[in-house]
């Protein structure tokens, strides 16, 4: 008989407070950030995209954060646990885009393991080929049929995430449902529903933050009454 392992505390039942510092860590209220140019290059460099995409969202999100907090990744294994029992299939496998989809599909299978659950597996799509050695384009390349979830961090136009599929269905993986940690609901969502024919469950989505910060805020004034009182 297999031994389960107690599972931790949920993101979306028993732990609401972890909810909110989840959000709280990953996002930023877009006051408190400001474009920034690169003083060596004339144009924008990568990594200041989102930035630039701050006066359209209200947010910036840097889920990198919350990934790579073990207290937070834990809560995130468990949620995107649930989201994979919402399928109408479940997967041995989880993976993504380098590198978005690293951190949580390595909690993920971990978590499954501990807890006796099925999705063990994570694979990981390269953004090109290595140009050495194997030559991979997918690290932990799995046997054709296996059922995959895709995950991301964030869903904005979906481009990555498209990726992601296209790679794991051209190496012979069925692809089962995609998550995504954050949709900040810019079409992506919609447009990789229509491509790919199956559910795409985000934890949050951009219009759930105003909710999340107003709650943290007013319980942070309940706190500063009650410290006073």
């Amino acid at each position: 008989m297999r031994s389960v392992v107690a599972r931790g505390p949920t993101l979306t039942r028993q732990n609401r407070a972890g909810r909110r510092r989840l959000s709280r860590r990953i996002s930023t209220d877009q006051a408190q950030v400001q474009p920034t140019a690169s003083p060596r290059f004339s144009e924008p460099m990568k990594s200041e995209v989102p930035r630039l995409r701050v006066e359209k969202s209200g947010f910036y999100f840097d889920c990198k954060k919350a990934m790579l907090d073990g207290e937070l990744l834990s809560y995130l294994a468990d949620a995107f646990l649930e989201q994979i029992r919402k399928l109408p299939e479940v997967p041995s496998a989880i993976g993504g885009l380098t590198m978005g989809a690293d951190f949580i599909s390595a909690a993920v299978a971990m978590r499954a393991f501990q807890t006796g659950q099925p999705t063990v597996h994570a694979s990981i799509v390269r953004k090109e080929p290595k140009k050495h050695g194997t030559k991979n384009f997918i690290e932990n390349q799995l046997p054709s049929g296996t059922k995959i979830v895709v995950v991301d961090d964030v869903i904005t136009s979906g481009a990555s995430t498209q990726k992601a599929c296209t790679q794991f269905l051209d190496a012979g993986y069925q692809l089962v449902g995609i998550l995504a940690l954050v949709d900040r609901e810019a079409g992506g969502r919609e447009r990789l529903e229509t491509e790919f024919k199956c559910p795409v469950l985000p934890l949050f989505k951009k219009r759930d933050f105003p909710k999340l910060v107003a709650a943290e805020r007013g319980q942070d004034l309940r706190s500063k009454i009650a410290g006073a009182a």
